[in-house]
């Protein structure tokens, strides 16, 4: 009795190992750790299993499990399949050819011996036949033109499902990388960037199979940029929100912002001028023109009203005007920012925070309580966050450093703009002038952002869409997409 093989190792299968192999006496699929194994003996079959697989006998329109150590006899017609764990589950619910696990059909048969025709030959046609050149050289080229064409298509055909194993190949790396990426990337951002590195490899490895698996490998690699630029990928693209050009020409005239929903403030001190702008419906409109303006270090929002500072005043910005007010209390201001109609002032001279009211400034950390570096950046949210210059996040309650720490921390020579709001889960910080990294407020790592050569003057939270803006010396404003990696 004969039996007809057909293979079906689907790409899942594949990268586990599994193969199958017609060996002495049966057949049997494999992936070194596990073994599905059909032993067959003249009309006599013996079913062995080493692992979870299961095998199925097909006969008279019935089926029937045979477990392992099973041993019977065969019948002409029947039909037997071999599956490991995946494929059976495929096979129970309705494949029959696709399958990503790996499996195996078994066609048992007679062979029918071919009958020899005999052949009888007219001598008076034989030699008709041996002096015709042509028909000779008709029949020779048929021949050959039909070897030709079985050789072709047989390439063709083992050409192609190579092509199909080696793209499942790449394509179950690339996924498995990725699994690995946000495993880590909350503990080694560094790390997951050199696996995603790894999965771009296998990508641009793929050589033969690119024209024929163009479309799917430019999916693959789209899908690598997009987790390669949320890691501090390089050379990526972001999209832009807003293009300070529209306001005025010239590169590097904002040097701050502060935002409010969907409105920003835009200050520029170059010109002494305050902008608002809507990056939505694209609309922008200039608030306030003044001299003062030039002299300050920066802007910031507080519920309904906008502010300016310098080192001894504060400013309420209004349509046209500006009110001015003196404070005191307050030796050297790194940066200002306001909660619940409160101004907080980062003071590195006396190494706290201080509180104004009424144009006071007073000690806002507890007695015996100092910012454990030197500070850069502030910002609230019921809790006061600060920014140290090495990058490191503190946070504060009611006066007191509560127990915070940030799960991975790159060598930065200068971290400024930290800010988050009560509407988001994250804090976001410029390293370096050129990268916002961003932390949860748990301390893991979510994500760094490269800007290359594009250096970075500051950023805000925009609450409406949960994304960070990043104002950019080249006057354009782009948005990093949160829900990319979050």
């Amino acid at each position: 009795m004969h039996y007809k093989v057909t293979e079906f190792i689907g790409t899942r299968a594949l990268t586990e190992g599994w193969r199958v192999a017609e060996i002495h006496q049966g057949v049997e699929i494999n992936n070194d750790i596990e073994k599905i194994w059909l032993k067959i003996v003249d009309e006599k079959i013996i079913v062995e299993i080493s692992g979870k697989g299961n095998v199925l006998i097909l006969r008279d329109n019935k089926v029937a499990r045979l477990e392992n150590k099973t041993e019977g006899s065969i019948k002409l017609g029947d039909i037997i399949w071999l599956f490991n764990k995946e494929g059976g589950e495929e096979y129970k619910n309705g494949e029959r050819s696709d399958f990503t696990g790996a499996a195996v059909k078994i066609e048992f048969h007679n062979l029918e011996p071919v009958k020899k025709q005999e052949i009888f030959v007219n001598e008076k046609a034989f030699f008709q036949e041996k002096n015709s050149k042509n028909a000779n050289l008709i029949l020779g080229l048929v021949v050959f033109g039909l070897l030709i064409a079985g050789t072709i298509l047989g390439y063709q055909k083992r050409t192609e499902s190579e092509q199909k194993k080696k793209y499942g190949e790449i394509k179950s790396g690339v996924e498995t990388k990725i699994f690995e990426i946000e495993s880590v990337r909350t503990v080694n951002i560094e790390t997951a960037l050199e696996l995603a590195k790894n999965a771009e490899s296998m990508v641009n490895g793929a050589g033969t199979i690119e024209k024929k698996y163009s479309k799917e490998l430019l999916e693959l690699k789209q899908k690598i940029d997009e987790v390669k630029k949320s890691l501090g990928g390089e050379n990526v693209s972001f999209e832009v929100a807003y293009d300070t050009a529209l306001i005025l020409e010239g590169n590097d005239q904002f040097k701050g912002m502060a935002i409010k929903d969907n409105v920003i403030y835009l200050w520029n001190p170059i010109l002494g001028q305050i902008n608002v702008v809507d990056p939505i419906l694209k609309s922008t409109e200039k608030i306030v023109s003044d001299e003062r303006i030039k002299l300050w270090l920066g802007i910031f929002n507080n519920g309904e009203k906008w502010y300016g500072y310098s080192q001894s005043k504060i400013y309420e910005i209004k349509r046209n005007d500006l009110v001015e007010s003196e404070i005191k209390g307050v030796t050297t201001v790194k940066e200002m920012t306001g909660w619940n109609g409160i101004t907080y002032a980062l003071d590195n001279g006396v190494q706290n925070i201080v509180k104004l009211s009424g144009g006071e400034g007073k000690l806002w950390l507890k007695e015996g309580t100092n910012l454990s570096e030197e500070a850069n950046s502030l910002c609230i949210d019921s809790s006061v966050w600060v920014l140290g210059k090495s990058g490191k996040i503190y946070q504060y309650i009611r006066g007191s450093e509560e127990k915070y720490a940030i799960s991975f921390v790159s060598t930065i020579n200068n971290a400024k703009s930290l800010r988050t709001s009560d509407k988001v889960d994250f804090l976001a910080y410029i390293a370096d002038e050129n990268t916002v990294v961003i932390y949860g407020k748990d301390g893991k790592i979510l994500g760094k952002y490269v800007f290359s050569e594009t250096k970075i003057n500051d950023i805000g939270i925009e609450n409406q869409n949960k994304d960070v803006l990043v104002l950019a010396k080249n006057g354009k404003i782009y948005r990093i997409k949160t829900n990319e990696i979050f």
